[in-house]
């Protein structure tokens, strides 16, 4: 069965007594005793202020009165004796019981006196709260645990961190090269085979009618006509294209420490360095000037150009008529977002201000298609220029596909604990009909 609080008090008060007992039969009290001693009465002053709580919400205090007084016992005055302080600052308990030395408290004194009115009766309601103090077990003052404090309790507070990264410079879309024809090959050099020229003299034929041999009988080589029957000669010219294998490759320094003990580095470390090859791999086969190591990309060909007379989607039409004229088919077009995303194209509207291309309610994704072509958007592309082709005319060739390397064999990196991150791919690229793309460029 659980102790009423007047119970816990009495308890307490008996312990409090007893340790008190045999703090004054040692020769020297420690500030363990003193810090014991104070938490008693701290627990004491919170059983004292929470009976008188309930008793005031009760309404009445007869109850707490009367158990005080029988707590505290009859006041007495101590002597010097009795009263004595140690050095440790504790009152010597000797000859006096602690209910006296509760009762010879001011602090208790004023307690009570807040029980009775001018009168002695017992007052009811606007008690106000006064604490016990018990000088007799007053020790050292200790310093206050905050939590807002890094040498205090907030040196246990860890700020949460949110799991992922905010990449706050950002990474493209890359998709040029999904256009492409994407090969593997096993050399330093890919090579492809390119017809330069063509020369078609198909034509009708009679059927012959005599059997000489042209060339006799003053009949000339090569002559087609109703008596000899000789079919036309048609004629194409080949040629070998070689390009070389290209190397495109970046690093990043990193302390062996940092690599060990924050993995989630070395794990952003390796996408941004995958990340960048791809990126300067899409300028590369679109911008490549051929001049070693660069790649030799599809403007550096001698490609078609037509001018943006007229609205910039007529201009489009003009690029596609230019390939077709050729006896090609374009599968895209690539387009700078700032050019996409203006009133040339994706904004350009009728004199009743529908939009042109589609509906803005729909996806970028499917409104990224025009006159047939799919269009793909990205800062590769220069600007004021856009280019329309056949893309499976232009072969990315790897020879050794994207890998992370990771070393501390350079220079004195292996005595300094770091470690280079190298991020390397080796590829050409070739493109095999340069009659397939053509340039929309502004005038």
């Amino acid at each position: 069965m659980a102790k009423t609080k007047r119970e816990q008090l009495e308890q307490l008060v008996h312990n409090m007594q007893a340790f008190a007992d045999e703090c004054d039969a040692k020769d020297a009290t420690s500030a363990e005793d003193v810090q014991k001693l104070n938490q008693m009465a701290a627990d004491v002053q919170e059983l004292v202020a929470s009976i008188k709580a309930e008793a005031t919400a009760s309404g009445t205090l007869d109850v707490a009165k009367a158990f005080l007084g029988d707590l505290a016992g009859a006041p007495a005055e101590p002597d010097a004796d009795t009263a004595k302080v140690s050095a440790s600052g504790i009152i010597n308990p000797k000859g006096m019981t602690l209910g006296q030395a509760v009762t010879n408290s001011p602090a208790y004194a004023e307690f009570l006196g807040q029980f009775k009115g001018a009168d002695g009766s017992i007052k009811g309601n606007g008690i106000k709260s006064a604490s016990i103090d018990f000088p007799g077990f007053h020790g050292p003052k200790a310093a206050l645990v905050t939590g807002d404090s890094a040498t205090s309790g907030g040196a246990f507070v860890t700020p949460y961190r949110y799991g992922p990264v905010s990449d706050n410079v950002g990474e493209r879309r890359l998709t040029v090269r999904d256009l492409c024809t994407n090969i593997s090959i096993q050399s330093d050099t890919f090579e492809f085979v390119k017809i330069t020229g063509k020369t078609n003299n198909a034509a009708t034929v009679p059927e012959a009618t005599v059997s000489a041999t042209p060339g006799l009988n003053n009949v000339a080589v090569g002559a087609y006509d109703a008596t000899h029957g000789v079919k036309p000669e048609s004629a194409m010219t080949l040629a070998v294209v070689s390009t070389p294998v290209e190397t495109i490759a970046h690093l990043i320094p990193l302390t062996r420490r940092a690599a060990a003990d924050a993995p989630q580095v070395r794990q952003l470390i390796d996408a941004f360095l995958l990340y960048g090859l791809k990126e300067e791999e899409e300028d590369q086969i679109l911008n490549g000037n051929g001049t070693s190591p660069n790649l030799s990309g599809i403007f550096d060909q001698s490609i078609s150009t037509v001018g943006s007379a007229g609205t910039d989607l007529d201009a489009v039409v003009d690029a596609i008529r230019t390939i077709r004229a050729d006896r090609r088919e374009p599968t895209a077009m690539v387009i700078h977002p700032n050019d996409w995303y203006s009133t040339g194209f994706l904004l350009a509207k009728d004199t009743a201000g529908n939009y042109l291309i589609g509906d803005p309610r729909a996806s970028l994704d499917v409104l990224n298609s025009l006159w047939g072509l799919r269009v793909v958007v990205t800062p590769a592309q220069t600007e004021n220029t856009l280019l329309v082709g056949d893309f499976t005319q232009c072969v990315v060739a790897d020879r050794e596909q994207s890998t992370i390397y990771v070393s501390d064999s350079h220079n004195d990196w292996f005595a300094r604990n770091l470690l280079a991150v190298l991020a390397e791919e080796r590829l050409a690229v070739g493109v095999l009909d340069e009659d397939a793309f053509c340039s929309v460029t502004a005038v």
